[in-house]
């Protein structure tokens, strides 16, 4: 990897958001994914002197089973802070630590106390066998899609703020004021949806993305079962046999499907359990805009709203 980065012109990233004239020195932020990137947009807004740039495209989705590349590499060169999720999100680290074996990474997970955390579970996207305890170590038992909740999003926020500002003192009150920003964004958003939280009845919920477990748990909706539904096709008549015998196994409720796949799998499990579908956004795909995870939260909202009906 590193004989081939040597190889390569230094440029690289999907996408580049520069706040600075080509004549004044620049802080580099690049950022492992769309949440994170969408995160670094709000809090870097503004200021001058500062480029962010993301590594993994938005059609990625989530980085369990990314592969590195070469031009994620060189992405990196001459960055000053790599921000990554944690929690087992970025297996590739160890690649990028010995290619920049001095370069700052903030981990957004930093920020939240372990008490925040939720289990995860081994992810297994091609149906091939892994050695999950090598892989992931401590981290296996994580639930690293902490960005669903939006408490636990402002911490990370918060941490990730200060950290810049540590590293990048220059524009540590700018840092600051847009984190403050954007917090109260989220903030209007969740008062906007007080009355859901407070709802009493809810409905047990069949989660096909373990990411909205934080979601369902902040907003009182039983988890009955989650399943690993992370691909459009390819499931053996075996596979969708287990499906739909866990699904009907969970008991009555909703079945919480990730829009980012086709639906033909949820759809398919909703026609054979007989219960309805609500498809939510994991938040790991879209536009590079602003407000990007505003809006995908609240669309998820309002299924949940309507699934609660």
């Amino acid at each position: 990897m590193l004989c081939v980065l040597s190889l390569l012109p230094l440029s690289g990233c999907g996408v580049q958001n520069r706040n600075a004239d080509d004549s004044e020195e620049t802080v580099k932020i690049v950022t492992s994914f769309y949440p994170l990137y969408i995160m670094m947009m709000n809090l870097a807004d503004g200021i001058s002197g500062v480029e962010i740039d993301n590594m993994a495209e938005p059609q990625t989705g989530c980085l369990h089973d990314y592969q590195l590349r070469p031009r994620d590499l060189v992405c990196l060169e001459g960055a000053d802070v790599f921000l990554a999720n944690g929690g087992g999100m970025e297996d590739f680290l160890g690649d990028v630590l010995e290619a920049y074996p001095h370069l700052n990474i903030i981990y957004a997970m930093d920020g939240l106390e372990e008490s925040d955390l939720l289990e995860g579970h081994e992810h297994n996207h091609e149906g091939e066998e892994h050695d999950h305890e090598e892989e992931h170590d401590h981290e296996e038992e994580v639930n690293p899609h902490t960005w669903m909740n939006m408490e636990l999003y402002k911490k990370e926020i918060a941490y990730i703020a200060d950290a810049l500002s540590e590293i990048d003192p220059d524009h540590q009150e700018e840092y600051e004021a847009n984190e403050m920003a954007y917090a109260d964004k989220i903030d209007t958003l969740i008062e906007e949806y007080a009355e859901l939280e407070e709802k009493e009845e809810k409905p047990g919920c069949v989660l096909l993305h373990e990411s909205f477990v934080y979601l369902a748990e902040e907003y009182g909706y039983p988890v009955m079962e989650t399943l690993d539904v992370e691909k459009d096709s390819g499931f053996s008549a075996k596979e969708i046999k287990d499906l739909i015998d866990e699904v009907r196994e969970a008991g009555n409720g909703v079945i919480l499907s990730d829009s980012q796949y086709s639906g033909n799998i949820s759809n398919l499990l909703a026609q054979e359990t007989g219960m309805e579908r609500y498809a939510l956004d994991s938040g790991v795909s879209g536009e590079y805009e602003k407000d990007a995870y505003l809006n995908s939260m609240r669309k998820n909202l309002e299924e949940l709203k309507r699934a609660a009906d």
